[in-house]
């Protein structure tokens, strides 16, 4: 009986955690495009243009800011392929921003100084990777129908 509401309880935290993993992480971005909770927000890395610094899937920590300096690593959304896109400040004149990929061959083209998101902190490796597993409909699917499973066994006296 102790082990059971035990286990009960771990899988309503493991629910809890996913949760808002999916909430603040996957769908917060997509639904509330400047949302910023305490300055910061987060994205995982989703191609290869920053490496070796960022690798695809590197959990990234971005903090809204308006002193950006050259050598930076700005997010902004780039109306070309209608995303967000996270690239190295190499040129600035007066509110134009070039920024260029580190792993790219070519820059790319300026844009306005108030396309920018954000500036690059810091970032967690393989932690994208755990989000983007846990995040696929299927798994997020499986987790939460466990998770009611589990809560809803009755515990036997």
């Amino acid at each position: 009986m102790r082990l059971m509401r035990i286990i009960k309880k771990i899988t309503f935290i493991l629910f809890l955690i996913v949760s808002f993993t999916y909430i603040f992480i996957v769908l917060s971005p997509r639904v509330f495009k400047n949302f910023y909770p305490f300055g910061i927000k987060t994205a995982v890395v989703l191609t290869g243009s920053m490496e070796p610094t960022l690798d695809i899937n590197d959990f990234v920590i971005i903090k809204k800011t308006n002193n950006i300096e050259i050598g930076d690593i700005v997010s902004y959304q780039d109306e070309t392929v209608k995303m967000e896109v996270l690239h190295r400040v190499v040129n600035i004149e007066g509110d134009k921003i070039t920024t260029k990929g580190d792993a790219n061959n070519t820059e790319d083209k300026p844009f306005d100084k108030s396309k920018i998101t954000g500036v690059y902190i810091g970032k967690i490796k393989y932690l994208g990777d755990i989000i983007s597993f846990i995040t696929k409909p299927i798994v997020f699917s499986v987790i939460i129908t466990i998770v009611l499973i589990v809560t809803f066994i009755p515990i036997k006296k």
